[in-house]
């Protein structure tokens, strides 16, 4: 089936550099401004066609969604998508070349001097004007002057939210794709008692929940295991990288070995093996395609015979009989969702009800979901496409009829049928979405992807257009259009709604990559063999390394002058020389830092047009003196440079600098900090050359809106400088509140002295968390009636600081850790009642410590509460509870609670002690009106300590240890 022919290039930036270009800023040779005021004319008409060509919809006769272009419009859109990257080439390099009038350094000599050097240059690319002015013409009069209307604009300029069903959605899709059932089966194989290592393999076509299925297995295996891990195998199978990861899971230093060392495919199958022999693991490894591949995995897990056990999913029902070699494996072969649970996902997701559908939508529904076939990804794909659209019979049919003969999961020819649903959901999409849903295809398969990594290098391509003014807002908007779709999920939704992590879903990378390549949009070299490359290379994702690739270095050089981005997730060692790509806006060395060196990025300088930069090299010692040169900077990304001690004084020149992220050994200059006017989030300062200088230039970066200090004082030395540095850091950050500081990331010595009174209120200021120990809760927290993340520990945690907490009226999400030392004066635990806590949504709770302080819920607290999750000790919890034989929290009385999870230290505790505390746990969720539905975790550790038989035992215990530590045998 041919594939979308979707223009693809950011012609709206374009124009807006254009538009810059003929401004007064900028002085412009006589010829240069008509061919350059020709191109502006010329790309809005161009921009009018590709955004029309967008809109027409092509089916074939069959009725199946197989889009297609004349082959006069294919040439007419490859032709001015090439034209579209070469004029805003030479855009860029002259607006490089020629400057502002505010770029000038000196007075009339110096800036004499400078415009006679460049103008050779300038007539230069003069002429490159005119030849592609000659080339517009060309493509003009094949076309007729372009004479098509130009469609409406596509930014309205609005906040574009994310759909509140789908957090809801994504953590209820559990029950209603009628998942229970499938997983207590799962979970009751995995349960037996026999102690030989089990395998049980779970198989089904693309779209039909495999991964949710043994992800909630995963969950509800909880202790028991010294060893727990979940990794994916993607369609080729790297056994480096899937053995690491699997470590990186278990155990950091043997991963961080590894790593260092280099180990081999052989090396690290063996180490792995050595390193889980005696222990008991459960391991989830998703999506396996081959028998062999699976041969290669199960050789790095040895039977212990201790009750080890494997969940494997994977497509083909071969490979899961492979699995499940052994007498004691399982294997359950995922179905179809009935006529009900189809209704249920659908309608939940469309009409955010089960059961709720209008009259004049019910006959439809019946009959698209016939098409749907019972599979839970085209269900919830077409649902989240009718969710955006007028609940109208004629647009509902319309779509209905789009979708062709319907789906069948025993016969869907190879994923066929999903595929033409997707398409569907993408040829529905606005322009603008097309181009940023086109570069997900640049991440891995199964990657999760950092959606506020997303945003910036959508930003930095250009792909983001605004008339408002905020170019990550309307990113955002972008983003949350694509979710709203269903063609990107959410895998780490917050409690504000807001999501951290994102992913696509294998069949929808599988859509993407191959529209990105018939597109030319961008080159995935994942392992498969490419018989040809592209003349023009635009984009690249190296996701692996090996003789398919041994091509791409040479292709890589000789498109240097058209390459804008440039991602390596594998460990790629043959990368060029980045020395003249002109061109680049994203240059994302995400993996393969254990070769990269300073010589590797010597030559960044070069890289005129580079917006968004991340290294990562554990040799890389010393950035070069040439990153100042990178005037267009947006993104600096520096936390893999782990060797890294300092920056160089040339990063005074990043003015457009507007994230900015080191790692927390680095020392900052104080002098390069404070120049960069422009920044809006920093993470992590740890170190500064200049403490109190540092402490009075942060106030001058108003525009910052996240900030993460660790800094230490305890390198402070003098007289008064460390009282000098933190009333500093505290004016300064005060003022950052009073401009635009949203999120606020500190030691525990500035937070203290920052709301040690109630003298100042901060109106932007919504996240704050404090690290390490306060002595208490500060008064002047009281003002803060915008917060609504607080993540605090104390040392001392009395009623008022209770009440005070309590009364914050926005906060939404608490963290609250104690350790009170002197909380045995206090034997009653402190009351959370009705008259506080409204809005709050997530309570964690954590109380340590030699002994700890008690909280306990009266009716109608919290009544806006949907997670708990508490830590405490046994034995601290008798105590704290009136020495009662139960620690009756009032757990049940918290009437909105979705979700539970407890975890109880019984270091120090007797059995009557931890049997009381989990006695009470099991009353408080059985007496609990959600108890039905609410989702319950509790981890009791028992393991690593002792519990004694009595308080007569526990007594004799310390008696003996305090005499061995008088007579210093311990």
């Amino acid at each position: 089936m041919a594939g979308v022919r979707a223009g693809t290039g950011a012609l709206t930036s374009l124009l807006g550099k254009l538009t810059a270009l003929l401004s007064d800023e900028y002085t412009l040779l006589a010829g240069v401004r008509k061919e350059a005021e020709f191109l502006q004319r010329e790309l809005g008409a161009m921009q009018g066609l590709m955004e029309t060509l967008a809109a027409k919809p092509r089916l074939d006769p069959e009725n199946i969604i197989c889009i297609r272009l004349d082959p006069q419009e294919k040439l007419l859109k490859g032709n001015v998508r090439e034209l579209r990257y070469a004029i805003e080439n030479c855009v860029d390099r002259f607006m490089l070349l020629i400057g502002s009038k505010g770029d000038a350094d000196g007075g009339f000599m110096s800036d004499t001097v400078r415009r006679l050097k460049t103008l050779r240059k300038r007539h230069e690319l003069a002429t490159q004007f005119k030849d592609l002015k000659a080339l517009v013409m060309e493509e003009s009069q094949r076309r007729e002057r372009y004479r098509l209307d130009s469609p409406a604009q596509t930014s309205s300029g609005s906040v574009v939210e994310l759909d509140p069903r789908l957090p809801a959605l994504y953590a209820e899709a559990k029950g209603l794709v009628a998942i229970d059932g499938p997983r207590d089966r799962v979970v009751s194989w995995l349960a037996e008692k026999s102690l030989d290592l089990k395998v049980v393999a779970i198989v089904g076509g693309g779209g039909l929940g495999k991964t949710a299925l043994a992800m909630e297995a995963y969950r509800n295996i909880t202790g028991g295991f010294e060893c727990r891990a979940s990794v994916s195998v993607s369609r080729t199978l790297y056994i480096d990288k899937l053995l690491k990861d699997v470590l990186s899971h278990v155990d950091e230093d043997v991963f961080q070995k590894c790593q260092k060392e280099r180990w081999e495919n052989e090396q690290l199958i063996r180490q792995t093996r050595k390193f889980f022999t005696g222990k008991r693991y459960f391991i989830v490894i998703d999506d396996v395609w081959k028998d062999e591949d699976w041969k290669f995995v199960k050789a790095a897990f040895p039977d212990n015979h201790n009750g080890s056990r494997i969940i494997v999913t994977t497509r083909i029902t071969s490979v899961a009989n492979s699995c499940c070699s052994n007498s004691g494996d399982h294997l359950y072969k995922m179905a179809a969702l009935n006529d009900v649970d189809s209704r249920r996902l659908f309608f939940k997701r469309t009409f955010h009800s089960e059961k709720s559908c209008p009259p004049h939508l019910e006959k439809v529904s019946v009959k698209i979901l016939k098409k749907c076939g019972g599979l839970p990804l085209a269900i919830i794909t077409i649902a989240s496409l009718l969710a955006n659209k007028p609940q109208s019979t004629g647009e509902w049919e319309k779509l209905q009829d789009s979708i062709g003969t319907g789906l069948s999961y025993e016969n869907d020819d190879g994923g066929k049928g999903m595929r033409d649903i997707l398409l569907l959901s993408y040829w529905d999409l606005p322009h603008h979405l097309k181009t940023c849903l086109l570069y997900v295809c640049i991440y891995p398969e199964d990657h999760r992807i950092n959606c506020a990594e997303l945003k910036s290098k959508w930003i930095a391509e250009g792909f983001v257009a605004t008339q408002w003014g905020n170019l990550y807002q309307e990113a955002e908007n972008y983003f949350n259009g694509l979710v709203n779709r269903n063609l990107i999920q959410p895998v780490d939704v917050g409690y504000d709604g807001i999501v951290h992590y994102c992913q696509v879903h294998d069949m929808v990378l599988d859509l993407i990559i191959s529209l990105a390549e018939e597109e030319n949009f961008a080159l995935i070299l994942n392992g498969r063999v490419c018989n040809s490359l592209p003349s023009k290379i635009h984009r690249i994702s190296i996701q692996s390394s090996g003789q398919e690739h041994k091509g791409a270095t040479h292709e890589i050089t000789k498109s240097k002058l058209h390459l804008r981005s440039l991602s390596v997730f594998g460990e790629e060692e043959s990368i060029p020389l980045l020395v003249d790509f002109r061109s680049l806006r994203v240059l994302d060395l995400l993996y393969g830092g254990l070769w990269r060196e300073n010589r590797h990025i010597k030559n960044v300088g070069s890289l005129s047009q580079l917006r968004y930069l991340r290294l990562n090299g554990e040799k890389i010692t010393k950035l070069p003196d040439e990153i100042g040169e990178l005037r267009y900077l947006e993104t600096l990304h520096l936390r893999g440079c782990r060797s890294l001690t300092t920056l160089p004084s040339s990063m005074v020149r990043l003015q457009k600098l507007v994230r900015l992220f080191v790692y927390a050994g680095l020392w900052l200059p104080a002098d390069v900090f404070g120049s960069m006017q422009a920044l809006e989030e920093v993470s992590c300062i740890n170190h500064v050359d200049n403490a109190v200088k540092f402490a009075e230039v942060l106030g001058n970066l108003t525009k910052l809106r996240k900030l993460t200090l660790c800094c230490e004082t305890s390198h402070i030395r003098g007289h008064g400088r460390k009282e000098r540095f933190l009333e500093l850091l505290r004016s300064s950050v005060s003022k950052l509140a009073e401009y635009n500081l949203q999120y606020l990331y500190a030691p525990n010595e500035l937070v203290e002295y920052m709301f040690k009174d109630q003298s100042r209120a901060f109106p932007h200021l919504q996240v704050i968390k404090v690290l390490e120990y306060m002595k208490s809760v500060p008064s002047g927290m009281a003002s803060l009636n915008n917060v609504v993340d607080l993540d605090i520990e104390v040392r001392r945690f009395y009623e008022e600081e209770l009440h005070l907490l309590m009364g914050l009226p926005s906060l939404t999400h608490l963290q609250l850790k104690v350790i009170d030392p002197e909380a045995w004066a206090r034997m009653t635990a402190m009351t959370v009642g009705s008259n506080g806590f409204k809005l709050l949504k997530v309570f964690c709770f954590v109380f340590k410590g030699f002994t700890g302080t008690g909280i306990a819920f009266a009716p109608g607290a919290m009544p806006a509460l949907r997670r708990f999750h508490l830590q405490w000790k046994a034995k601290e919890v008798m105590c704290k509870y009136s020495y009662s034989d139960s620690a009756d929290m009032g757990i049940e009385l918290l009437s909105g609670l979705e979700h539970l999870q407890i975890e109880t230290d019984c270091y120090d505790a007797t059995v009557a002690e931890v049997e009381a505390v989990e006695g009470s746990i099991a009353k408080a969720i059985a007496l609990h009106p959600n108890r039905h539905t609410l989702q319950v975790h509790i981890t009791t550790r028992k393991d690593d300590c002792t519990i004694f038989k009595d308080d007569e035992e526990r007594s004799a215990a310390w008696k003996e240890y305090w005499a061995g530590q008088a007579l210093g045998e311990y």
